[in-house]
């Protein structure tokens, strides 16, 4: 078990919404996001896990969630989520709480280790890592300093090149950069919130962010804009030697 890869699925931001024909700036988010689990359905390397790393739900509604937890079901995986902040957190709690599903937390996979992070912060678009969030980050990175570490969130950590984007990004991040610094099991941060891809290092820890099911939006863009690119999703392959191999796919 140990010496295997982990094949990762990463979802984000599907925003979907009570009724199954909702648009979202013209997208029926529901639409493209079973075209997003048909694509993955029809891959011959199906996950053994899948991430979905908030903005479930647009709309804050229990029949939203609902949704979510249909679709998704389909994987047949064990499905690890986090809020956003259009989430409902407490609705996402009572939908997701049994398995396959497992809300923030640490989940364990083979040699990895995944730590779930809670980035939701009332009235405000922008994320925050309460004080307990970061004692939780900073325990559960101590009990688990003999394995590979993936920290996922929905807000991103560093900023994106946008201004208005990086306006609502992770409020306190130099807290959190300041504990994954100190912390050499930590191979990776994943996150979702900014609906484009991006792929770099920081002090050798890979910085990756995943395009929504959705629309995306256009990078390196002052103002909001809405970029032309479709829905997509990320495939992370985890191996035994704290390596990631990964990859976006796009449904051109």
């Amino acid at each position: 078990m140990q010496g295997r890869s982990v094949r990762l699925l990463h979802i984000t931001d599907p925003h979907l919404h009570a009724h199954t024909e909702s648009r979202m700036r013209g997208i029926v988010t529901y639409e493209t996001f079973n075209a997003v689990i048909d694509r993955v359905l029809a891959d011959p390397d199906p996950p053994d896990a899948v991430l979905a790393t908030g903005d479930l739900v647009q709309d804050e509604t229990l029949a939203g969630y609902l949704l979510f937890r249909k679709a998704i079901e389909r994987l047949d995986a064990p499905i690890f989520c986090l809020p956003g902040n259009h989430d409902a957190p407490d609705i996402m709690a009572n939908v997701l709480q049994a398995a396959p599903f497992q809300l923030c937390g640490v989940a364990s996979l083979a040699a990895w280790r995944l730590i779930l992070l809670n980035t939701f912060s009332t009235g405000d678009d922008g994320g925050r890592l309460p004080q307990s969030e970061l004692e939780f980050l900073r325990q559960a990175l101590a009990d688990h300093a003999d394995h590979h570490v993936l920290v996922s969130l929905h807000h991103q950590p560093v900023p994106m090149g946008s201004r208005w984007l990086d306006g609502v990004g992770l409020r306190n991040a130099d807290d959190l950069m300041d504990i994954i610094d100190r912390s050499p099991q930590v191979r990776a941060l994943l996150w979702g919130h900014v609906h484009q891809a991006s792929d770099r290092r920081r002090k050798g820890v890979r910085l990756m962010s995943t395009p929504s099911t959705c629309s995306q939006f256009l990078p390196n863009s002052d103002g909001f804009a809405v970029d032309s690119r479709p829905p997509g999703f990320r495939w992370l392959n985890l191996r035994p030697d704290g390596t990631i191999d990964s990859e976006i796919v796009w449904l051109e």
